[in-house]
């Protein structure tokens, strides 16, 4: 049956904050969403967690890899599902919705301009308390989008037809992922309600210091498949193929100076 929107969550030993993600998205006034739960083989419990969580929601499918795909390609694991919904969200599994109306007011906002190809969604952060509100957008158009640095693919909602699959087994996705993805869009809403709650607080996220692959020198090895990702992408549009560029030129200096970096230019 098809749906409105489609929540991908990525999953990799968040056991700690399942309860917050899936339960802020199980307590939703709005129901039409089919949500993918992919854990990319946790140690800690993860799945069995989430499988209990879960359990009588038959809108929310937990899945689990068969061997470790990073967060890129449990992505692609669930573009796979509810491919008939209208929108596509990204959720990663240590954050979550910031209230129970989230999906009600993004829903409404979509229907009333017309069913845009992608919104533009503010977020919150979250340390111990809640941090300043909504994070100002004015990049309304694929030319602006393109050079954000909030590039993760959570703070867009994207027309299912129109979502880029991501790179694999790597930890630098998301910046591949978002220029390929303006370079196929053309018309942008900005919505001006914070959707997600961007968690900070955990240690283990494949972006700090404290995550062991990190440590084992997989981020080496990402750094070198994000440079490749950017030679070999194939843009149409000019503002795209400069912005590729910029990340190119960022990606060789961090490469040369041995520094951790996904190359964000601001």
């Amino acid at each position: 049956m098809s749906k409105f929107f489609r929540i991908i969550t990525p999953n990799y030993n968040n056991r700690y904050w399942l309860a917050k993600c899936i339960g802020s998205v199980i307590d939703q006034t709005f129901q039409d969403f089919g949500m993918v739960f992919i854990d990319d083989c946790s140690t800690d419990g993860s799945m069995d967690e989430a499988l209990a969580l879960t359990k009588g929601h038959d809108n929310i499918l937990p899945i689990l890899n068969e061997s470790k795909r990073y967060n890129g390609g449990s992505r692609n694991v669930g573009l796979e599902y509810y491919v008939d919904a209208e929108y596509t969200l990204f959720l990663d599994s240590d954050d979550w919705f910031v209230d129970r109306n989230v999906l009600q007011g993004l829903h409404d906002f979509i229907v009333a301009i017309g069913k845009p190809e992608c919104i533009r969604l503010p977020y919150k952060f979250e340390y111990d308390v809640v941090k300043s509100g909504q994070v100002p957008l004015v990049d309304n158009t694929p030319q602006m989008l393109v050079k954000s640095c909030f590039v993760a693919c959570w703070t867009k909602c994207i027309r299912t037809d129109l979502v880029q699959p991501f790179p694999e087994d790597t930890l630098m996705e998301d910046v591949v992922q978002h220029i390929k993805q303006c370079d196929v869009i053309n018309d942008i809403a900005v919505y001006n309600k914070p959707v997600v709650l961007h968690n900070r607080n955990n240690t283990n996220s494949i972006t700090r210091e404290g995550n062991q692959d990190l440590k084992r020198g997989k981020w080496q090895s990402s750094m070198f498949r994000y440079m490749a990702d950017l030679l070999d992408m194939e843009v149409r549009h000019d503002y795209c193929k400069e912005q590729r560029q910029a990340r190119i030129d960022a990606c060789l200096k961090n490469i040369k100076n041995d520094v951790y970096s996904q190359s964000i230019i601001k």
